[in-house]
């Protein structure tokens, strides 16, 4: 947080991967796409708990696991790419960049790219190890030094890495 920022600027800056002065034309455009999200959240709320409560009815595991699993399709399917494409649309994610520093905004992003992939790889690494040690109930230790294991979480930083590497690369633009 920088130049006396707030909290809250700063987590909603974060949010919506907004670039530069968080000026009022975007604070307009984000409390446009935040209120169209909360009501779509608002009514599937409504809808997939009484959903919920009829089916718990008969089997309340089942209804549980299916509100869940709703709950966690709508956020990451629906309201998330709404989110991200409102944000593209209304330009909040361009970073724009004067013609003769251009070269130096691409190796910038690269590097992040290249430390949000390793990031990633090591996190998803010692998560998915943990994962298959609950569910096994194997050592840890043992989970973390297979090969397979291994190979996935290198694989999963490389392809993080390459998808936000060309994100931010969309994001670039020229300033003439």
């Amino acid at each position: 947080m920088k130049n006396g920022e707030s909290i809250h600027d700063w987590a909603v800056k974060r949010f919506f991967g907004i670039t530069g002065n968080f000026d009022e034309y975007k604070r307009q455009v984000v409390g446009r796409i935040s209120t169209n999200a909360f009501l779509a959240c608002f009514f599937f709320m409504i809808l997939a708990t009484a959903i919920a409560g009829v089916w718990g009815i008969r089997s309340p595991y089942e209804a549980l696991v299916g509100f869940m699993l709703a709950t966690i399709l709508f956020s990451l399917g629906i309201v998330a790419p709404y989110v991200m494409i409102a944000s593209h649309r209304a330009h909040l994610t361009d970073q724009e960049v004067g013609q003769t520093s251009i070269g130096q905004a691409r190796r910038k992003v690269g590097w992040q790219a290249l430390g949000q992939g390793v990031y990633f790889g090591v996190i998803t690494y010692f998560l998915f190890g943990g994962i298959d040690m609950l569910a096994d109930g194997s050592n840890f230790f043992d989970v973390l030094s297979l090969p397979w294991n291994i190979w996935n979480a290198v694989f999963r930083g490389i392809l993080f890495g390459v998808w936000m590497g060309l994100i931010g690369l969309f994001r670039l633009k020229k300033q003439f």
